[in-house]
């Protein structure tokens, strides 16, 4: 039998490079950048050995062949098994094709940006002189590019097993309890090895030698206004600095993108910003103006703004764009159709239109969600069953639902899909859509497992939800998401968070098990106005929910019977109309079917992880008071 190896390939940093993000656009490109490089890295191995080659991601389902510009689907590593005479050969290219990918798209950019730039004289001493000092050492130290070969031979199954500690016969650890051959069992092994000999590699932080050159009078200028370990291209001098990005921001431009007001980049940020209209435009034959990412105030207007009513048709910002060239949600929250100086006026036409749906509809959506989801315990999943053909039937299922479902899962939210790498996903929703949205994933991600695991418990999905402003910076609102995440997979995984961050500064945080989200959700659909009504028609009142919370330091000291009762008195105190909204007929039954849910709660809750062991019940009536007053919000979707 020929001798094989293992290739593991991987870069980063991840995170810092998608995060450093103004706008959706920056958050996108940050994304499909990442995963074009990483598909450039796979070529040698895929046109040398093919893409069977691929343990995961399964290559057959290339989504940058079949032109998925919307939503890059790839992660940032990659494994696969080549000959073993190859493998050093074929690393070492798979790591040239990175680099070279990388300085193709830097210089793509930096060309495109000189020739705006020579049009304005003023301009071009700065930028050549900080260029030539730093655009190279800063694009040549930020990715960290790791890669693992382990050769089969020379590494019996006793060493292997030395190496990686005994079986205890479990699921999902080395060698699980499932019949397999012991070349099905070494095979994983081996598997495993390599990627714990990435993990340890990864442990030993690399060094990068980024040494910047001061300018002619040996000063360093300020740090770039995205990525802080960076300094800003331009003059040094701080007093100079400012006016030179401004006119940067006001003259130059490729294809419609520029730089905004306020923001002093660095050679990594422009690349990140000018990469689609410079690069992978021209590379992929595509009109960059067509391919077109909505502010956040958009987004968070979705649904408002593609409702119709009699006498009020929907806005395509898309349509006023072709006919006006411009569109900002901004205008939606302005008091007058100039009201900015610095901003371009909202056409007449425009105004008009904002202005009659804002009086049939009432105020826009100011707030919007992130919504994170991400795979719990992939790797043992990965591990389960020994043999090659378990982890390549995974990430053929992965593939399948990041590539047929998940973006359609996401537009039929009236949401925009940033990333989807199969059991993870990265999406910017209306606040009332965003429920609906991360359940509907999670089935047809459970879905689609089950199609091709039919005898196969499905992986369970962790969330983190954050509901922010459209005024608030990006990179506060991801880590805001991202926090929501982690405190999900630290409460026991298979769960969904959600952290409301009010524009006054008063953040809330709640658990919601993934079976009492359909509760939720339908919560907030009561506290919307019904479907097709005008707006003097509301939705149900939210007054119980607000007192019960403003009582909460009380109810959390009481017995549980005694929380149960306040409940039930204070819901059966609303209004009629509050009751039928939110709990049906009969109306006298509210108080009871609102105790029926905190215990439905409560019930799936059990063996959550939470702060405070002893004051369970309290805690637990926080969250669900919590989620009470959140799906107020999410409906609102604004704070009054």
């Amino acid at each position: 039998m020929e001798s094989k190896a293992f290739v593991l390939f991987s870069v980063g940093p991840v995170q810092p490079f998608i995060a450093a993000s103004r706008t959706v656009r920056d958050l996108w490109t940050g994304s499909f950048l990442l995963a074009w490089l990483t598909r450039q890295a796979m070529e040698p191995i895929r046109k040398a050995v093919g893409p069977e080659a691929f343990v995961w991601p399964d290559l057959r389902l290339d989504p940058m062949a079949v032109g998925r510009l919307r939503a890059p689907c790839l992660p940032n590593r990659f494994l696969a098994e080549v000959p073993e005479e190859k493998a050093e050969h074929l690393a070492e290219a798979c790591r040239q094709a990175f680099w070279t990918t990388w300085q193709e798209v830097c210089a793509a950019v930096r060309e495109a940006l000189e020739t705006e730039i020579n049009r304005h004289p003023g301009l071009v001493p700065d930028w050549q002189e900080s260029v030539n000092r730093l655009w190279d050492a800063q694009v040549n130290s930020f990715f960290d590019v790791r890669v693992v070969v382990s050769p089969w031979s020379g590494c019996p199954a006793a060493m292997i097993e030395e190496l990686l500690g005994p079986r205890d016969g479990s699921a999902g650890g080395v060698g699980a309890s499932c019949p397999a051959s012991p070349e099905d069992q070494l095979w994983t092994d081996w598997m495993q090895l390599v990627s714990v000999v990435l993990a340890a590699e990864k442990a030993i932080r690399k060094v990068t030698l980024y040494q910047p050159a001061p300018d002619g009078l040996g000063m360093y200028g300020p740090k770039c206004t995205l990525l802080g370990t960076y300094e800003q291209l331009g003059p040094s001098e701080l007093s100079r600095s400012a006016p030179y990005w401004r006119e940067f921001a006001e003259r130059v431009h490729v294809k419609g993108v520029r730089v905004r007001a306020g923001e002093r980049l660095c050679a990594v940020s422009l690349v990140k910003r000018f990469a689609w209209p410079a690069y992978f435009a021209p590379v992929m034959d595509e009109d960059p103006r067509q391919v077109r990412f909505e502010d956040t105030a958009t987004i968070a207007a979705a649904q408002w703004l593609a409702t119709a009513m009699p006498n009020v048709p929907a806005i395509d910002p898309q349509e006023v764009r072709q006919k006006h060239k411009e569109w900002s949600g901004r205008w939606l929250h302005w008091n007058k159709r100039d009201q900015e100086p610095d901003e371009p006026p909202c056409p007449k036409e425009v105004w008009d239109r904002i202005v009659q749906k804002r009086k049939a509809q009432g105020p826009p959506p100011s707030y919007y969600a992130i919504l994170m989801m991400d795979g719990d315990r992939m790797g043992q999943r990965l591990r389960e069953r020994p043999g090659r053909e378990h982890p390549q039937r995974i990430s053929r299922t992965l593939a399948d639902f990041a590539l047929h479902y998940a973006e359609n899962t996401v537009e039929d939210h009236y949401g925009t899909l940033v990333y989807c790498g199969g059991d993870d996903l990265l999406a910017l929703l209306p606040t009332s859509q965003v429920l609906g949205c991360a359940s509907q994933a999670r089935r047809k991600f459970q879905e689609v497992w089950q199609k091709e695991y039919p005898d196969c418990h499905c992986p369970t999905l962790s969330a983190g939800i954050a509901i922010v402003h459209h005024k608030e910076d990006l990179r506060f609102a991801l880590d805001e998401a991202r926090r929501a995440e982690k405190l999900a997979k630290h409460s026991g995984r298979d769960i969904l968070c959600i952290r409301l961050c009010r524009r006054s500064g008063e953040h809330q945080t709640a658990l919601c098990p993934w079976g009492f989200v359909e509760t939720v959700q339908g919560w907030v659909e009561a506290f919307l106005p019904p479907s097709g009504s005008p707006n003097k028609l509301a939705g149900a009142s939210d007054r119980w929910a607000y007192h019960l919370y403003q009582e909460l330091r009380v109810l959390e000291g009481l017995p549980l019977e005694a929380m149960k009762a306040e409940l039930r008195r204070q819901v059966d105190r609303a209004e009629e109309y509050t009751r039928k909204r939110l709990f049906g007929e009969p109306v006298k039954e509210a108080g009871k079917r609102l105790v029926a849910q905190f215990e439905a709660y409560c019930n799936g809750m059990e063996g959550r992880v939470l702060e405070d062991k002893p004051e369970k019940d309290g805690k637990l009536l926080r969250h669900f008071l919590t989620l009470c007053q959140m799906a107020s919000f999410l409906a609102r979707r604004r704070e009054e």
